[in-house]
């Protein structure tokens, strides 16, 4: 596994993540943005559902519903949490 304490080992681990998971990289209104591919069948729903949890804490945390602190422990914790 690369070393993604760098920004060349960090760009190796998410091509793995783009074998190995269907990640993709594309532009969406002017901004570089990272998706899922439909077409990897349960790895694409496995992983949907996964970021779409990410996701949701990470918009509690933006809103106030949710500190700091227990954001980092969802994260620290996932998937017990």
């Amino acid at each position: 596994m690369p070393d993604i304490d760098s920004y060349n080992g960090l760009m190796h681990t998410l091509f793995l993540l783009e074998d190995l998971y269907g990640l993709k990289i594309t532009e969406l209104g002017g901004e570089v943005c990272l998706h899922l591919d439909k077409g990897m069948g349960t790895n694409y729903i496995t992983m949907f559902e996964m970021f779409t949890a990410w996701k949701e804490q990470a918009e509690k945390l933006k809103n106030g519903e949710v500190s700091k602190e227990e954001y980092d422990k969802w994260r620290y914790n996932y998937p017990e949490i």
